[in-house]
């Protein structure tokens, strides 16, 4: 995602130089196209700021998760879909994967995780819940 931000961002940029130099625009119109390509960048870059800081803190909740059990993730997926709970129960601030875990044991287990509160989701609560898609499996 963050690759298609900078060509995009960088798109718009050479675009507008290009607009200047061709047009043979004034100064004013000029620092009006310099002033929303800057906005442009500043807006996507606060976008991008922000999803990497809220998938980080989800993941941060289940490897927290993860320890308190005894597991080891060794898969970690983010669905596009909510997975394994219903889309009317899962609200936007909430994230859903699908992990892979080893217990201490050395069974494997796939699990969908939901982390976040309905109402606060992920930056306001560390609750998690857990559907398991299978059987403990000795590897």
């Amino acid at each position: 995602m963050i690759k298609i931000a900078v060509v995009i961002v960088g798109l718009a940029a050479l675009g507008t130089s290009v607009l200047v130099y061709l047009e043979d625009l004034g100064a004013k119109s000029a620092l009006v196209l310099v002033g929303a390509v800057s906005g442009a960048m500043l807006g996507i870059s606060a976008f991008i700021a922000w999803n990497w800081f809220f998938q980080a803190k989800a993941k941060s909740i289940i490897q927290k998760w993860a320890a308190e059990q005894g597991y080891v993730i060794l898969e970690f997926e983010s669905p596009f879909h909510t997975g394994g709970f219903s889309f009317w129960t899962t609200s936007r601030g909430q994230v859903v994967y699908s992990v892979t875990v080893r217990d201490g044991a050395g069974c494997e287990r796939k699990a969908w995780v939901r982390c976040g509160s309905f109402v606060g989701g992920v930056l306001s609560s560390d609750q998690i819940e857990v559907k398991w898609q299978d059987q403990p499996k000795a590897t």
